[in-house]
């Protein structure tokens, strides 16, 4: 018996050959969550008072 290759074959073979959807990336969240860490991690400001 033989068998044949479709046209449906060859496009569900496609279909898993395909790399994945690309999602987009989490930039809000990352950004926030940075933020969010420089402002807890920041050294003082310096002053000039003594430097006069």
């Amino acid at each position: 018996m033989t068998t044949h290759f479709t046209d449906r074959d060859e496009r569900l073979w496609q279909r898993n050959a395909e790399e994945p959807a690309a999602r987009p990336l989490p930039w809000g969240t990352w950004l926030r969550t940075l933020r969010a860490t420089l402002r807890t991690h920041r050294p003082a400001s310096r002053t000039t008072e003594g430097a006069t």
